[in-house]
């Protein structure tokens, strides 16, 4: 593998990082059809490299959302062992999976994201008022940097939110994506969150769970060094701009800038399954 190819995956995982930090997927979403549709890398190769790289994005881009006080922390512990147990399950799935059978999955699945996405662009709930009922004590406070406003939420439908978040560690398992890919849609429909808090509390969460599936992926022999370690380093430069830029931007601009992408990469994904995609 020459310089040349190990930076072209460095800035590809860069790029990924910047826009899966800003709305809390992992970059793993992004990593897995950039590398197998434009760098010709195995479709299990590239899910084990993004397993570790949203390590190293989550890490990263979190840190900042926790600065920012975009992360609901409680929540994440609560949601993360079903998340965790999930992409166990997910990543032994992966291992003996057809590779087609993981892109149009991961087809299915950022087109799946992109619209729940742009039906979110609608969805902005009013504070949580003083007495809503709160019986996990999951109520949160953030400042907005970019409306100057006070956001106070208390998450919903709990329950819920546990059993979509295991079937999410499923998925994260399988296609190396963390999960943010389907935690930020839920927490935002169904919980009611705010996209930004939603985000940040999926950076969070999304590191954790990855480090089950690199741990599978590992042990199978499906981690390269020479693809895992160019996509961690552009990670670690991506991921940090990527959080930064998500207090800046206004939310509905955000989420119409990801519906484009990650519609165009899951359409992308899908006619690769089956060896007819006129974009790659």
């Amino acid at each position: 593998m020459d310089l040349d190819y190990s930076l072209a995956l460095g800035l590809a995982a860069a790029l990924a990082a910047i826009l899966g930090s800003m709305l809390g997927l992992g970059g793993g979403v992004f990593i897995v059809p950039l590398f197998t549709l434009y760098l010709g890398v195995d479709p299990k190769i590239a899910v084990g490299a993004s397993a570790i790289a949203v390590v190293t994005n989550s890490v990263v881009g979190s840190s900042n959302h926790l600065r920012n006080g975009f992360t609901n922390i409680r929540l994440s512990m609560l949601l993360q062992v079903s998340t965790a147990i999930g992409a166990i399950v997910g990543a032994i799935i992966a291992i003996w999976a057809d590779a087609s059978l993981l892109k149009a999955l991961l087809g299915v699945i950022l087109v799946y994201s992109a619209f729940s996405m742009i039906r979110s662009r609608k969805a902005a709930y009013p504070n949580a008022a003083p007495g809503t009922p709160d019986p996990l004590a999951l109520r949160a406070t953030y400042p907005d940097p970019a409306s100057g406003d006070e956001v106070h939420y208390v998450p919903q439908r709990v329950g819920v939110g546990v059993g979509v978040s295991t079937g999410a560690g499923v998925l994260s398992g399988m296609l190396g994506i963390g999960g943010g890919v389907i935690q930020v849609p839920m927490m935002n429909l169904v919980m009611r969150m705010p996209v930004k808090a939603a985000a940040g509390t999926s950076s969070f969460m999304v590191g954790m769970t990855a480090v089950a599936t690199a741990a599978v992926f590992y042990s199978s022999g499906k981690i390269d060094p020479r693809v895992a370690v160019p996509a961690m380093l552009g990670v670690f430069i991506g991921s940090n701009l990527g959080s930064t830029l998500t207090k800046r931007l206004k939310t509905d601009r955000l989420i119409l800038v990801f519906f484009v992408i990650l519609t165009y990469l899951g359409v992308s994904m899908i006619l690769d399954a089956f060896d007819t995609n006129p974009f790659g």
